[in-house]
């Protein structure tokens, strides 16, 4: 069938991969939290992962500003994105991490250690600031743009 409005397929193929790369984010950080060791290595993994994502982010914001015409409402890709939702986690982030480093100081003894899971705990807080920072500019495109 002839269709009059073009589908841009790259578009999910670019969510699908955003999708997978914040779902082995998740599985890392999950593993991180629950066993804490060779933390140089398992940070390394995390920004890389972080580095994937930001590709896939800027992907879909060029794919985004190249496309007349969207394979549905710019309104419903920022749905999609859940710009606000994303702010929202990044504010329990910033929680979590302040009480995390709090109970650091308070509860561990060994100085090495304390200050490896710190720094562990800031590239993690470092990697939701940056998950923001993609939802911002990704707002502020779909506004400009819709």
């Amino acid at each position: 069938m002839f269709r009059l409005i073009p589908r841009e397929m790259k578009f999910f193929e670019l969510f699908a991969e955003l999708s997978s790369n914040l779902t082995e984010g998740a599985k890392l950080l999950r593993s991180i939290l629950e066993n804490p060791v060779d933390l140089g290595v398992r940070a390394e993994q995390m920004q890389a992962i972080e580095h994937k994502g930001d590709k896939a982010t800027h992907a879909i914001i060029t794919k985004l500003n190249q496309t007349f015409i969207t394979p549905f409402d710019r309104e419903d890709i920022y749905r999609l994105e859940h710009c606000d939702e994303v702010n929202r986690l990044e504010d329990v982030a910033d929680h979590v991490s302040r009480k995390a480093i709090a109970d650091l100081f308070e509860h561990e003894k060994d100085p090495i250690h304390l200050i490896k899971i710190k720094e562990l705990y800031e590239v993690l807080e470092t990697a939701t600031d940056k998950a923001e920072d993609a939802a911002n500019v990704l707002e502020a495109i779909v506004l400009k743009s819709a």
